[in-house]
């Protein structure tokens, strides 16, 4: 009987290890396509009761470093939407997602920012770095025109992914990683239907 309850235990905790490690992964992946507004739910589900922060995180539930993190998220956001600003954005921003998607992910594995913690933090820093770099590659730049598609609009599927996946994260593991990735396709489908817009002028024009 002890062993029977012992291994159920075993089972419950490998079972709570696995939705942490998908809750994880799926705010990491989020805060490769925007640095600001994961962390910022995090805190906010944090401060309602929802989500549970450990050292040196408690911070984060903090009113004053919500604030912070709003208008961040919001010049984030703002700076994406002109043409002029957001390739360079992306390009400054993609350190600061690395960064902020290794601290989600030490966030929802209950892990600190020590020494423990190092594979923690580079697991969640290299998802959110690996989609960080890949929308960098994959999204038509602003200068372009996106086969059909404005850059504003692409920029928004990039808003909707931040607020929705974030959100999603919190309660439902791997799905926001899901989320990521339909974008990072439908940016790929974007590009690749301009390259045969453009690739179709050059015919008609030899």
């Amino acid at each position: 009987m002890v062993q029977r309850r012992e291994a159920i235990q075993v089972i419950i905790a490998r079972m709570e290890t696995l939705v942490a490690v998908g809750i994880g992964i799926g705010l990491s992946s989020v805060a490769g396509i925007r640095a600001y507004l994961p962390v910022l739910l995090v805190g906010l589900a944090a401060l309602v009761g929802i989500f549970g922060l450990v050292a040196p995180f408690g911070v984060l539930d903090d009113r004053v470093a919500i604030i912070v993190l709003a208008v961040l998220a919001v010049l984030e956001i703002g700076f994406d939407k002109f043409r002029s600003l957001s390739g360079r954005v992306n390009v400054l921003q993609t350190p600061v997602r690395i960064a902020a998607g290794a601290i989600l992910f030490a966030i929802a594995l209950k892990a600190g920012l020590d020494a423990q913690a190092v594979p923690e933090l580079v697991a969640g820093g290299v998802i959110a770095g690996a989609a960080a770099v890949l929308k960098l590659i994959l999204r038509p730049s602003a200068s372009e025109t996106s086969g059909g598609v404005s850059p504003k609009f692409l920029s928004s599927c990039e808003d909707v992914t931040g607020l929705v996946g974030g959100i999603v994260a919190l309660f439902v593991p791997f799905v926001s990683l899901i989320l990521v990735a339909f974008l990072l396709f439908f940016f790929y489908r974007v590009r690749r239907r301009r390259g045969r817009k453009y690739q179709g002028l050059r015919i008609l024009s030899d």
